[in-house]
């Protein structure tokens, strides 16, 4: 309802109280009339008329024949003795004993009922235009309340469009890849430092073994792979696998971009140490809070027909799929483990080897950042990007946890996890900072 219509309503409310509220006595009694006419007929008009025509023929009696309505007569035989009867011995009879002051009264009381009967229905009436008015009160209220709960969905749409346009919410490796896809290609094309804070050296390591996420990166629901065959698990596990590592690539094309360009830009990248440091094994410990006790790991073959096994016990994120070459192995998590160490050491030296500076940090890094952001004093208008994931693999506790991250161009929230990516290599630069050579 629009402002203007409500304040019409108010006002039309409030002229049609104000017109009940001068109503006189006669108005209203004139309304009851017309409302209960037999009523008011039956308990006041017809009593009335009785009223007033025997007050009229004892005052008539009284002072106009006064001997003859004084003297005593009485009945002779059958028949009234009074030669000048006036109507009938009853109605005389009648008349002779009639009270004026009980006629008075009863005339009184008619009008005093009257009086009571109009005044109550007034105060009725009052009562009712009062609960008008708080009704068209209420319902004034509650439209301008609806209208202001609409101006402000108005304004908290127009909010989180805007907000919208600042962070882009992305779940599922699909997404998330082509968020990190866009960022390192800001930084090649802009020629932008690429800063990388992840818990393993490859891109999204754990996710072609997860068979939820490999289900979500196909499109498919986790239980519409429970009647797949192993074969066709494989290829959408190779097709994850493969999404994975052209990103991957991409990011060791953009460091060699990078260094050719000579613009003091690079590629920067922390993540878990493969190595002991001290009593602690920081890339053996992140694993081994994927691989807790909830986990299940099995083996297929990616070239076999058969279905794939069904365990109705084991939700889809803790079920870890691992393809094998025929050769069954007795601890298929001990395999998926090692394989992940060694992917993860070779992605390292690779990377070490392509000029990229790497840094070990020796704690579990709660999120995961790819940044490309431009570097201090460049001239022009220069773009900032970040992929921040906020969770990857299965926790402790055995509950599913999504693969869920955000893309952002806004230069606060960028330069915030900027300053997040240097705190932790600031962190590692004691006792692990290796400094790589250059090509």
């Amino acid at each position: 309802m629009e402002p203007n219509a409500l304040q019409t309503e108010h006002l039309k409310a409030k002229s049609h109280s104000t017109e009940i509220q001068d109503e006189g006595f006669f108005a209203v009694l004139f309304d009851i009339t017309k409302k209960h006419p037999s009523l008011f007929t039956c308990f006041f008009l017809i009593p009335f008329i009785i009223l007033l025509i025997s007050l009229g023929l004892k005052w008539y009696y009284i002072f106009y024949d006064t001997s003859h309505y004084l003297t005593d007569f009485q009945m002779e035989g059958t028949k009234w003795a009074d030669p000048q009867t006036y109507f009938s011995a009853g109605i005389d009879k009648y008349i002779r004993e009639l009270d004026i002051a009980g006629l008075v009264g009863g005339i009184v009381g008619i009008f005093i009922g009257l009086f009571l009967t109009v005044t109550t229905e007034k105060m009725n009436r009052q009562k009712e235009r009062l609960n008008q008015q708080e009704m068209d009160n209420i319902k004034t209220q509650t439209g301008l309340l609806v209208q202001a709960t609409k101006s402000l969905n108005g304004i908290m749409m127009e909010v989180s469009g805007k907000v919208n346009e600042k962070v882009q919410l992305m779940e599922g490796t699909k997404d998330v890849l082509e968020g990190i896809d866009k960022v390192i290609d800001l930084s090649k094309v802009q020629g932008n430092s690429l800063l990388v804070l992840s818990n393993t050296a490859k891109i999204e390591a754990i996710s072609p073994f997860r068979m939820d996420l490999v289900a979500k990166h196909a499109d498919l629901k986790p239980h519409e792979l429970r009647h797949a065959t192993q074969f066709d698990y494989g290829r959408r596990a190779e097709a994850l696998q493969r999404d994975c590592t052209d990103v991957e690539n991409k990011l060791k094309e953009t460091a060699i971009y990078l260094q050719k360009i000579g613009s003091g830009a690079r590629v920067e990248f922390v993540t878990l140490n493969d190595q002991n440091e001290g009593s602690s094994h920081a890339f053996l410990k992140y694993l081994g809070k994927i691989f807790n006790e909830h986990v299940s790991v099995e083996t297929y073959r990616s070239g076999s027909n058969a279905p794939l096994a069904v365990k109705e016990s084991v939700p889809h994120h803790n079920r870890f799929m691992l393809a094998t070459n025929g050769q069954e192995d007795t601890d298929a998590q001990a395999v998926l483990i090692r394989q992940l160490y060694n992917q993860h050491s070779q992605a390292m030296r690779e990377m070490q080897d392509l000029g990229v500076r790497v840094t070990k940090v020796n704690k579990t890094l709660p999120i995961q950042l790819f940044i490309s952001t431009p570097r201090e004093n460049t001239p022009g208008i220069q773009k900032s990007l970040c992929v921040c994931i906020l969770g990857s693999g299965s926790n402790s506790s055995g509950r599913a946890s999504k693969l869920t991250a955000f893309l952002t161009d806004d230069p606060h929230i960028v330069s915030s996890m900027v300053e997040l990516f240097y705190d932790y290599e600031s962190d590692a630069t004691l006792n692990t900072r290796e400094f790589m050579q250059k090509l």
